[in-house]
Parts: structure tokens; sequence; C-alpha cells
């Protein structure tokens, strides 16, 4: 049972098929024709490849509705979310503004979840004139990669996705960060090592991967996560740990918060079960100065990740406080990452 689960938390999931919400890589690909531009990434150490994707400010007839109802027997929250957008590349061709984007913003998705699951904030913030990178962080979607790092190494990709933007003349404005649970923890430990990172959105992130890992499964897989005691988990953890090739204390998210010279915006839901609120709280202490918290009242874990309605305005109006023009930005390329974290 150790060593299954122990391979299970740092096998790329993608390995076992991309998740079926989004398809699989076929029908993935058909989202490439809502980029501007698409290209891949070698990586590392450990070696991946990344997959990029592009969008541009444009009109994409964006229409959304999210509905969240609290059960009146159980307390439990569901809710309902409703997105469309549509514009061939020729509309997007000519509709595109003449102007130049505000910035640039980067979003990263959550365990299991390909960037395809990040497109209708994409399309959110480019409507308002931002250019947006989505990525498939290493094992995932159509991505390469053995293992993943929970930050070990995702946070080295993204530097080295940043210099391939500045290189490639995509790199507009100020640089943002929008990240959600996995990918806002990935996102809090980029801006910590990268200086070009003017701000970070974090929608639910963990404040330490070790104590989250059990709640998170005993959230998403109840009946199979029941059968595993704390015990079963912390013996899980320390041999996948070894088995991948690094080190929980180097990924604690609290240490990176503290090395971060940037404002970052934090969200959480009241009524998340998988990544319970303290961790937002805990990273909300040591956050720099200017930076902020925000709890919406009837939202878990996975509808607070699909609320344009609420957190879309919020998150909009602090990019375009943080990322103004005419604050000057670092734009030159970042050190390579050596490979100090692998076997």
């Amino acid at each position: 049972m150790t060593q299954i689960l122990a391979t299970r938390l740092v096998t790329a999931p993608n390995r076992e098929g991309v998740p079926e919400l989004f398809g699989n890589p076929k029908n993935l690909a058909a989202a490439d024709s809502f980029y501007m531009q698409v290209w891949r990434l070698p990586v590392g150490p450990p070696a991946a490849e990344l997959a990029v994707g592009v969008i541009d400010p444009a009109d994409y007839h964006l229409i959304y509705d999210t509905n969240c109802q609290r059960d009146a027997k159980d307390g439990t929250v569901s809710f309902n979310f409703k997105c469309n957008w549509s514009l061939s590349r020729v509309e997007r061709t000519q509709m595109i503004s003449t102007e130049p984007p505000k910035a640039t913003l980067v979003l990263l998705h959550g365990f299991m979840m390909t960037k395809e699951s990040m497109q209708p904030w994409a399309f959110y913030f480019a409507q308002k004139g931002y250019r947006v990178v989505l990525i498939d962080l290493r094992g995932h979607g159509r991505s390469t990669g053995k293992w993943i790092g929970y930050g070990a190494w995702e946070a080295d990709d993204l530097v080295l996705v940043t210099n391939e933007l500045v290189r490639r003349g995509l790199l507009i404005g100020k640089l943002g960060v929008f990240g959600q649970s996995y990918g806002a923890a990935v996102g809090i430990h980029w801006a910590a090592r990268d200086p070009r990172v003017a701000t970070v959105v974090a929608l639910a992130p963990f404040s330490d991967p070790l104590t989250a890992i059990p709640k998170f499964a005993r959230g998403f897989n109840p009946k199979l996560a029941a059968k595993v005691s704390d015990a079963t988990f912390g013996k899980a953890e320390a041999r996948a740990a070894k088995l991948a090739g690094f080190a929980w204390g180097d990924l604690n998210v609290v240490n990176a918060m503290e090395r971060v010279r940037v404002p970052v915006l934090l969200f959480h839901g009241a009524d998340d079960s998988w990544i319970l609120p303290e961790h937002t709280e805990a990273l909300e202490r040591v956050a720099p100065a200017g930076s902020r918290r925000e709890v919406t009242p009837l939202d878990n874990h996975l509808s607070l990740m699909v609320r344009l309605d609420i957190v879309g305005p919020s998150a909009l109006a602090w990019f375009d406080e943080r990322l103004r023009a005419d604050v000057p930005i670092l734009a030159t390329p970042v050190a390579e990452p050596v490979a100090s974290m692998t076997k």
C-alpha cells in the first residue's frame, strides 16, 4: 500500500491519461485554434517539455454564469457553471486591439488539470486587455515529465518559460500570475525566485503539501482515502520524495511566501474541505505588505475555481492596479536553474 501510494503521489497525472473532463490529447489539440501562438519548450532538470499557448486581447464573446447553492438539509454546497466563447482565428486577427496589451498574465492550473481548464479565465482577462499565457505544468496535459514536484522543479520551469517569453518578444508590460490550488502554490514559489513576477493572485493554494495531501485525497476520493491512515500517508510521502528526487522541506509555501517581495492576493472558499482555509490564513500572516486575503462565503474548492463573477472583478482590479504600465519592470533573463534538486 505504501509503495503504491508513494508512486501515485509523484507520478505525472498524464501518464495515466489526460483527465476525462478535458478529453484525450487529440481532443485537447482542437483547443489550439483559440491560441494566437502555441509552442513547446524543453525545461529541466529533470528533463521535461512544456506545452504553451498564448491568447491576445480581443472580444471572445465570453458568456458565463455560476450558480452556487447550499443544501438546506446537510449544508453542503453545490454549483453549476456555464461558460461559452467563440471567435475564429480570422475574426480574432481582425478584431485584435490596436493598443498593446496592458501587461502579461500567466495562468497556472490545478492538480490533474490542464491549461485548457483555465481558458474561461484566459478569455476573461484577454477581453480586458491582457496578453494571457497558459501552460501545461510538467506531467499535466500535453507537457511531459515522469514526476511532478509540487514546486520543486515547476518554479524553475516557469523561469525558463519567462526567459522564452522575453526571447520571443512576448513579455509585454509587467508580469502577473493567476494560479489555482496546486498552480497557485507553484506561482508563489515562482514569485519567490523570479523578480520579474510583479504580483500573484492565488486561489486556494496549500501552505504545506505534506499536510495538504492527505486532506485533499480524502476530499477528492473519500472512499479510497478512508482506507489509508495518517501514518501510512506520512510513510508514503517520505518515500515519494525519495522516489522523485526532491525534499519536502524545500516545498513549504509559507517559507516561499516569506521570500516574496511583491503583493499577493489570496482567495479561499469558506466551505473548502479539500484545502482548508487555514492554509491561506498561514500564508496571509507572512505575505508582503500590501497583500490581501478574500474569503467567499458560499464556495468549496471546485466552485471557487470558476467564480468569474466574484473572483473575476476583484482579481482584475488587482492586476489593473499592480501591473500599471507606469511602473518600471525587470524583463531580463534570469539564470537557468541548476540540477540541485535532482537525482
